[in-house]
């Protein structure tokens, strides 16, 4: 697990070193145990290195046996024993036992439709020497960032895009457009960041670049999704047989490695099932690590604890206290330099420590659950489309309001489910289908921030950009691959699109990889991802009960969870931590009228109002108050995140710019 960087020059503009060494040191967190450069004519690669994989050998950048090839990568290779294997039985004579140098010699050998064997987490750089061309490539789903910007002769790219910035080659400025979709998706639409003229590369391509010639993306991998009545079978057994057998493979292929392996547990049956498994495939002892919040409606500590003793593995506790003198305003501003994207909620801030502590534990690798509810229909919106369908069968607009009212109101307040009526209006879901090419799971949720996303921005911000170019696009590129399909898979499709790797990956990768960890995502392997594809929607989602197919194979194995306890969203505290009158004056530099109007995205005296709002509302009582509260905090929140990334990266008050402020102009 690294950081990549690269400066490649298509005109031969010459490319002074210290561009390179400064992008290395930007990524230090990345790859603490070494750093290396490696630059000719045309490209200077940068590389920083996390040792987990033939420590002692897979220095880089690597050069091919025959010198011709240079690589720069950044992940891991699950296959690549097999691999090495078969290049070896071809009569390569590899020199390290390293997964880099597998990956080099087979594209080396057979050229980009190598990727398609690879089986990992991936973004890697290769470089000919003998033509000058360059190609990077990233992971099928997204699971490892890669970022790039180009002018007409320069092309830029790192594993984060403040590895750009402190090549003092790009100027940073905000995409507005992108930071308003994070007021409705929670997420920039994909290749577009939060900056202008940075892009990400996209999961399952790659792209080309030669001398002179324009850059060639291409799509090598997607998922599908079987039309209507293509199941290969409807029973039951076959698909729980096939679906343990699958994960249990991903969670052991993925224990490759010279390292500790530790998993993150929480409450939840995701993480849990990954102790279980890792408990028996693993030949050393288990150490995970939990979250303890001494506030009570968000504490899944006996529950957790419950499950490692049950278990019998080692478990490390963070805790997290609402009430401590210290503020969590330092935390989010790491937090957010490293995750370089606006946030609505605060769960990072515990994340981040919790990779800490796996750090000061001395562990360089940890499992984690993310990725199961997009794989398995997880959401709370997967059950609102259920909701949907349902009451789709019932002509009568006041039948189907009572059906909502009385038999989900255990699940949602009834001011969501009010809102939820609003936009299951048999028009309303004519008029998003024919928008989307199908009624997106997720629809609800981008609309739940209601009049606050569009009235939070200044009138200037909002006419310099109308909302509709990004996401359109995009909805155009998925159109063709949701038709004839189930309602809950084309929400599944869009999801592996957008918010898996915009959200999910995004911080999984950013808030392990600021403290050194590689965070392993078993329920991502690409193999398990094709096979639940294929699988019947009703063993994913049945009815209200999401995630089925994962409960049958699991909770045999695990302990019973107590009869009242209700799945629930991880979420943390947002007015204690940051909003209360005792807690205000902290945010006040990034929130006070002279800052916002400094960043010119949003509407000072709205924002104030939003404030004292949140200060003055009596601590919800019901769904319905609480619900009040969430749109407020999360409101907030983002306006927040946002004014502090201005501050760290349009102000370039953050550590990446030191290196390029101290040249000479």
């Amino acid at each position: 697990m690294c950081g990549i960087n690269l400066i490649y020059s298509r005109g031969g503009t010459p490319i002074d070193r210290w561009r390179i060494e400064a992008m290395n040191e930007a990524l230090g967190h990345r790859g603490p145990d070494e750093q290396n450069i490696f630059s000719d004519a045309h490209v200077a690669l940068g590389h920083t290195r996390l040792s987990i994989v033939d420590i002692a050998g897979g220095h880089q950048p690597m050069q091919s046996a025959d010198g011709r090839y240079v690589i720069v990568f950044n992940g891991e290779i699950y296959n690549y024993r097999f691999l090495q294997q078969r290049l070896r039985n071809q009569g390569v004579a590899l020199r390290t036992d390293c997964d880099t140098e597998v990956v080099l010699e087979l594209i080396a050998r057979e050229g980009l439709a190598g990727v398609s064997l690879l089986r990992g987490m991936f973004a890697f750089a290769m470089y000919d020497r003998d033509n000058a061309s360059l190609f990077l490539v990233r992971d099928r789903l997204g699971i490892k960032p890669l970022f790039y910007s180009q002018d007409a002769d320069l092309f830029v790219a790192s594993s984060e895009a403040k590895g750009i910035f402190a090549s003092g080659l790009v100027e940073p400025r905000f995409n507005v457009e992108s930071i308003r979709d994070f007021f409705f998706y929670q997420f920039s639409v994909s290749p577009h960041t939060m900056f202008m003229d940075i892009v990400e590369l996209p999961p399952g391509h790659y792209v080309e670049l030669r001398a002179g010639q324009e850059p060639k993306l291409t799509c090598y991998w997607d998922v599908a999704f079987p039309r209507d009545g293509e199941y290969e079978s409807f029973d039951e057994s076959y698909w729980t047989s096939a679906f343990l057998d699958g994960l249990k493979d991903a969670t052991e292929s993925h224990l490759i490695g010279e390292v500790p392996i530790g998993s993150y547990l929480s409450g939840g049956i995701d993480s849990s099932t990954i102790a279980w498994l890792l408990k028996d495939i693993y030949d050393q002892p288990l150490k995970t690590f939990s979250i303890h919040f001494t506030n009570e409606t968000m504490d899944e500590s006996d529950i957790y604890r419950h499950t490692a003793r049950f278990l019998g593995v080692n478990n490390v506790e963070l805790t997290m206290d609402d009430q401590q003198e210290a503020s969590f305003l330092p935390e989010l501003e790491k937090c957010l330099y490293h995750l370089e994207q606006p946030q609505r909620l605060a769960v990072d801030i515990p994340h981040f420590l919790l990779s800490d502590l796996v750090r000061r534990n001395r562990y360089k690798v940890v499992y984690t659950g993310d990725g199961a509810d997009e794989l398995l229909g997880g959401y709370d919106c997967f059950r609102q489309d259920y909701m949907r369908i349902r009451g789709n069968q019932i002509p009568n607009a006041r039948m189907r309001e009572q059906l909502y009212l009385t038999e989900y109101t255990q699940y949602f307040s009834e001011d969501y489910i009010r809102l939820l009526l609003e936009l299951h209006d048999p028009e309303e879901q004519r008029e998003t289908i024919e928008r989307f090419g199908c009624y997106p799971a997720w629809f609800d949720f981008w609309n739940i921030l209601g009049e606050h996303a569009l009235e939070v921005f200044d009138e200037s911000a909002l006419l310099a950009t109308p909302h509709t170019g990004q996401f359109e696009t995009l909805v155009r590129r998925m159109k063709p691959h949701l038709e004839n399909r189930h309602p809950l898979n084309q929400s599944l499709y869009i999801e592996t699109k957008t918010r898996l790797p915009g959200w999910i990956l995004w911080k999984s990768d950013r808030l392990s990889m600021a403290h050194s960890v590689e965070a392993r995502v078993p329920f991502v392997d690409h193999e398990l991802f094709e096979l639940a594809a294929r699988m019947p929607p009703e063993f994913k989602l049945r009815g209200m009960d999401e995630k089925y197919v994962l409960k049958q194979v699991a909770r045999p194995h695990l302990p019973p969870h107590p009869a009242d306890h209700k799945k629930r969203a991880f979420y943390t505290p947002i007015r204690e931590w940051f909003f209360t009158r005792d807690r205000s004056a902290q945010v006040e530099p990034y929130l006070n009228h002279e800052a916002l109007s400094r960043c010119g995205l949003f509407d000072a005296a709205y924002v104030t109002s939003l404030r004292e709002q949140l200060a003055n509302a009596a601590p919800p009582t019901d769904y319905n108050s609480y619900y009040r509260i969430m749109k407020l905090e999360w409101t907030l929140m983002l306006v927040l995140s946002v004014q502090i990334l201005h501050e760290q990266f349009v102000r370039k008050q953050a550590p990446c710019f030191a290196r390029a402020k101290a040249m000479p102009a």
